[in-house]
């Protein structure tokens, strides 16, 4: 594993019954970003192992189409994390009666983020081997993607992937030089929920500089990749 960024992050201070119910779930870390009314919840999500079917089952009634093209794409052979911290980021919306963003992503495969209320999720994008995914108001778009002048093969879309209702298929983008972009899907998404810039150094090799974040309170979960932006951070209780 590379270096990677995950959490929740949410624009209201979470109530502490919510956050209870978190801790019973997953056990957290709770952060406030330095100047700014936002915090950033990491949780204690395990690490799923590839056809885990439990795993699909929680996600799916979250949004069927993207679950399904994820099967697909990956044979059933991919851990598919995304679909573990959906379901994560569907059960804090729900907790803390908020809408929250909620992503995971790393320097080789993941590029996850998704927007999700109380009542539902309203957008998703990811990327899964050499397909973007998008997933909004319920339609699914997939686009099949290439680096340029990376000796990479096209990929060639199962065709399993037209029967997904919902779904449009777009023809293969070849990506200019520099490639696909670190934390691409995440930054997209998360100065539009922020309403401005999120100083994590989110599309850059850093969890943030020292300060960015305030460790407010930690419980059921020893560590996480967003300490160093806290400073010293006390062990989880």
């Amino acid at each position: 594993m590379g270096y990677q960024i995950q959490g929740v992050l949410l624009r209201a201070k979470p109530e502490t019954a919510g956050l209870a119910a978190l801790e019973k779930a997953y056990g957290y870390k709770l952060f406030e970003l330095t100047g700014r009314d936002l915090w950033l919840l990491d949780l204690g999500v395990p690490e799923p192992v590839p056809g885990d079917l439990k795993m699909v089952k929680a996600a799916r009634p979250l949004a069927s189409s993207y679950v399904d093209a994820l099967r697909v794409i990956g044979c059933d052979e991919e851990p598919l994390a995304q679909l573990a911290w959906l379901t994560a980021g569907a059960a804090a919306a729900r907790q803390l009666r908020q809408p929250v963003l909620v992503f995971i992503s790393d320097d080789e495969d993941l590029d996850f983020v998704a927007v999700v209320a109380p009542e539902g999720v309203s957008v998703i994008g990811d990327k899964l081997c050499n397909y973007l995914l998008r997933w909004e108001g319920g339609a699914l778009v997939i686009q099949p993607f290439v680096s340029d002048g990376a000796g990479q093969e096209p990929p060639t879309p199962p065709d399993e992937l037209a029967l997904i209702p919902k779904a449009t298929l777009l023809p293969i983008e070849t990506l200019t030089a520099g490639g696909y972009p670190l934390h691409g899907n995440v930054l997209a998404e998360i100065g539009t929920f922020a309403q401005g810039d999120v100083p994590l150094g989110i599309g850059t090799w850093s969890h943030g500089p020292q300060g960015s974040l305030t460790l407010i309170e930690a419980k059921g979960m020893n560590n996480s990749g967003w300490d160093r932006a806290a400073g010293d951070a006390p062990r989880a209780r």
